[in-house]
């Protein structure tokens, strides 16, 4: 076993007995996002009160007017200002999505090894290319006549897609205390390959998100997690783990193979569930491509 290799499994058996004794040392939510995240699932909070607390902190009320103004929302062309009026825009869900983006990119963006600081900054971008390609399915989704009973909505599809990674960034920010994992780029992916989606659901769990959201972080590389039934309903994780290929497909540049993507997408049961064939994939990708666009521009 190569010095590299025996760190990784190290790392691992680490893991391993932290999850075994619900001993993992999770992030916890920044205090602020927190406490707006808690006014949002607040059902007796009204628009105004949030708007107080919202505007107390500026980082939230930019990026809660930015959201509000995409095109993504925007669909009058009426600039907003304010953010009672944002808040209204927009609804709740996906004000709460919005916090929790703000908390992801602050625990994304935590100091970290110089060697791992792209590595995190790749993984944000990622994560937010996929909320948004969530956001745009779902709506696309809605509008198809034989799946509305199925209809996912498109806010929490958006939350979804910004979590679903959220175990690569544990794992990533506890390798800095394993300098020969960092130095093997090789055994740091494979142990994030193999252990992300398992740390990713507690954390989930532990951010006290819903059994779907968890399902989210285990599942979405599950590409046979459960064959196509006609009529059979779609969920959170079927979105997230079609919109978590499209993103890869476009990150790495290799959309001038996409009729060999496309061969093997089909063949996946989550994209008949969602009803996308190859036309409706299209669409998504070069017709919404300035929502998709203003989305991760809102999102950062």
């Amino acid at each position: 076993m190569s010095d590299a290799n025996a760190i990784g499994f190290e790392f691992i058996q680490t893991l391993s007995n932290e999850l075994s004794k619900g001993q993992v040392k999770l992030p916890a939510f920044p205090e602020v996002a927190m406490r707006i995240k808690g006014a949002l699932e607040d059902p007796d909070m009204s628009t105004q009160q949030i708007a107080k607390l919202v505007v107390s902190d500026p980082v939230f009320s930019a990026r809660l007017l930015k959201v509000a103004n995409s095109a993504a929302l925007n669909v009058s062309g009426n600039q907003i200002k304010d953010i009672p009026t944002a808040i209204t825009r927009m609804g709740f869900k996906m004000a709460h999505s919005i916090a929790v983006s703000i908390a992801m990119d602050q625990v994304m963006n935590a100091p970290a090894n110089p060697a791992l600081a792209s590595q995190f900054q790749q993984l944000w971008q990622h994560s937010v290319t996929v909320a948004a390609l969530c956001f745009v399915i779902t709506k696309k989704q809605a509008r198809h006549p034989n799946l509305r009973q199925n209809r996912i909505n498109p806010d929490e599809a958006m939350l979804a897609g910004l979590m679903h990674d959220i175990g690569k960034t544990y794992i990533l920010t506890r390798a800095e205390s394993y300098p020969a994992l960092i130095e093997d780029a090789q055994a740091l992916e494979q142990v994030m390959l193999d252990w992300h989606t398992g740390i990713g659901s507690a954390i989930i769990e532990n951010w006290e998100f819903d059994e779907a959201m968890m399902n989210v972080a285990d599942e979405h590389e599950l590409y046979d997690r459960e064959p196509f039934i006609p009529g059979h309903a779609t969920d959170l994780t079927d979105v997230v783990l079609v919109a978590n290929l499209m993103a890869h497909l476009i990150e790495e540049g290799e959309e001038g193979n996409e009729e060999e993507h496309l061969a093997e997408w089909l063949k996946i049961s989550a994209f008949e569930r969602l009803g996308l064939d190859e036309a409706a994939i299209s669409e998504i990708k070069d017709s919404s491509k300035e929502e998709i666009d203003s989305i991760i521009s809102a999102l950062g």
